[in-house]
């Protein structure tokens, strides 16, 4: 069989590496809070690095609008005209004022929603998306159980008090950070400011996030308060390509809840590493399978890891592949990537062709292989056959010397 040649695509074919730097910092032990629970996550792993409490249930207070934000946003377009029944006028807490009959777009009430915490744009969006508000909260905790927040329940799209409504600083994480895989909720919530046209109110909407003015590199996610939530802060912060989301909850007061924040972000970047190894789709190798065609492989998914800033090396990559005999449909899986990192195995990603792989062409030494094969079969019939023929013979001979 003809040898598979790799050909070098990249300096990264057999030797990967991480792309973000070293974060200069001292260390720093684990930060103290003021929250009754609390949790730091890294965005790109989901990886939790510091956690308090975190599945101890808790009130989310407007925290909530994240999750009913993304509901929104997978079930409807920006451009949808809502129509805004007789119940979000009266709602209670935070609003932006909406009347009966008004026509908001749904990208309007996104940003009063997460923007000024309208309680009312919430209310909206679940009656237009959920039939009612009770049907939004089915979609809530559907949707919540498929992210693995499994130790929240969800009774209103806006977060007002009910005995049934809790989440915990893991499960709001969890909730926060596929959130932030939206281009357009990732938009919404780092936007400080925009102007509000309503029919009987207009304003600018000004961020309660008050970490986007006083954090470096804040870009969200969303604040809450009520009597028996008291404050709640979902932050996220990105740096040289790092992120991490940080929440907190049952807090004293709003000071403190960013402080607590900012200090949980902080500790993020002092102490860890990210590492987006590979994504999804990146060639990885091409490799020539003889026939003068080349293929392309790529990694099938994605694959992060978070690590101490330890200054330790990065992690490194080896593609090692299955033996490649056509023909293989595109797709299909026909190695994976390695990640070590100080001899270590960090993570793995599988390898696919993007083209399909034909079957090799017969070689000389394969025909006379496949004509020796076929002689022998017949040989091996023609004797068998000749076996047969012989045993009748005497068979028959056998029965008429019985009977002259």
């Amino acid at each position: 069989m003809k040898k598979i040649s790799l050909l070098i695509i990249t300096s990264l074919l057999l030797l990967f590496t991480g792309a973000i730097p070293a974060l200069a910092a001292d260390a720093a032990g684990p930060p103290g809070l003021t929250a009754a629970a609390a949790v730091l996550m890294d965005t790109a792993t989901g990886k939790v690095l510091f956690a308090k409490n975190p599945d101890e249930r808790k009130a989310p207070a407007s925290t909530t609008k994240i999750l009913t934000a993304m509901i929104a946003l997978e079930k409807g377009h920006l451009d949808d005209v809502i129509t805004v029944g007789p119940n979000p006028p009266r709602v209670d807490g935070t609003r932006v004022y909406l009347v009966e009959g008004e026509k908001v777009t749904l990208e309007n009430l996104l940003y009063g929603m997460l923007l000024n915490s309208g309680n009312d744009a919430a209310l909206a969006i679940a009656e237009h998306y959920g039939g009612s508000m009770e049907g939004f909260a089915r979609l809530m905790n559907e949707k919540a159980a498929s992210l693995g927040a499994l130790n929240s329940h969800f009774v209103t799209p806006n977060g007002l008090s009910d005995p049934n409504h809790y989440t915990t600083a893991r499960d709001l994480a969890i909730i926060a950070r596929a959130a932030m895989q939206d281009e357009t909720f990732r938009r919404i919530v780092a936007t400080r400011t925009r102007p509000w046209h309503g029919q009987e109110w207009e304003t600018t909407l000004v961020n309660q996030n008050k970490l986007l003015w006083n954090y470096e590199g804040a870009d969200g996610v969303k604040n809450g308060y009520t009597s028996e939530a008291r404050f709640t802060l979902v932050g996220s912060a990105t740096r040289q390509g790092q992120s991490f989301i940080a929440v907190v909850l049952d807090e004293p007061g709003a000071r403190a809840a960013e402080q607590d924040v900012a200090a949980l972000l902080d500790y993020g970047f002092k102490e860890f590493r990210s590492f987006q190894l590979v994504r999804q789709g990146e060639i990885v190798a091409v490799i020539d399978p003889g026939n003068g065609k080349k293929i392309e492989l790529a990694a099938a998914g994605n694959l992060a890891v978070v690590r101490k800033n330890d200054n330790s090396s990065p992690p490194t990559g080896q593609l090692q592949l299955s033996p490649l005999k056509g023909p293989l449909s595109a797709g299909t899986r026909v190695g994976e990537m390695v990640f070590r990192q100080d001899g270590e195995i960090v993570g793995r990603v599988d390898v696919i062709n993007r083209q399909p792989i034909p079957a090799r062409p017969l070689s000389l030494s394969d025909w006379w292989l496949r004509l020796s094969l076929a002689l022998g079969a017949f040989f091996l019939l023609y004797r068998q056959a000749q076996v047969k023929r012989q045993r009748r013979r005497v068979f028959r001979s056998r029965v008429f010397s019985d009977y002259p």
